[in-house]
């Protein structure tokens, strides 16, 4: 509301500044890539296509190559990424509750509400703990989407070459970890995956938490 009272003609979105590191990997076994021509196209792609978030690309730095063989050729790279945050996909703790017997919402839920407890002592006096089930920065996250429509044609699409189908996003739970405590490469990579059979479009990763 404004001074008097009254509401706004125009309530401007939330927006907030990012700095982000974008991290691509590319195998080139015989060589015919010429760095210098991958990396022109790797700035043109983030300066004039990429967004995050729903927003847009303000500036970028150069890019730069790393190869990388073991775990000691991957510590640089990994020095270059500090102090940020590397998103983990956690879906084996939904997976774990489930096999126990919990909802997938419940599972979800439950490793991310905050549980409060009070204890009592002989003299009674009372101490407060708070909690979660699992340590870390554990968030939810959407990994892509489930079709719940057959492939057909929508009235008025944009792309008339291309079926169309109503789908729902697919959740999970992911966790955000400093990158000196991955261990491996595929633990911060994320791959497209589409399961036809199943109507899943998703982005996952090559390898679960394991190791960190």
């Amino acid at each position: 509301l404004d001074k008097n009272g009254k509401r706004p003609s125009f309530v401007e979105e939330a927006r907030c500044h990012l700095d982000v590191s974008l991290l691509i990997e590319y195998d080139d076994p015989d060589g015919d890539i010429d760095d210098d021509v991958f990396l022109e196209h790797v700035n043109q792609l983030v300066r004039g296509k990429m967004r995050f978030s729903g927003g847009v690309v303000l500036e970028s730095s150069d890019s730069m190559l790393y190869e990388i063989h073991n775990e000691a050729s991957l510590k640089p790279l990994l020095g270059k990424l500090m102090p940020g945050h590397c998103l983990i996909e956690r879906r084996d703790l939904m997976q774990s509750a489930m096999q126990e017997g919990q909802d997938a919402l419940d599972a979800l839920l439950d490793s991310l509400k905050v549980t409060h407890r009070s204890e009592q002592d002989e003299k009674g006096k009372i101490s407060w703990s708070s909690g979660r089930k699992e340590t870390g920065w554990i968030v939810p996250i959407a990994t892509g989407f489930h079709g719940i429509t057959e492939l057909g044609e929508a009235q008025n699409q944009r792309d008339a070459t291309t079926p169309h189908r109503f789908a729902e996003s697919v959740v999970t739970l992911g966790e955000f970890v400093m990158p000196y405590r991955i261990a491996d490469l595929d633990q911060m990579l994320w791959h497209y995956q589409i399961d036809l059979e199943n109507n899943l479009y998703l982005c996952q990763q090559n390898r679960p938490k394991s190791g960190i």
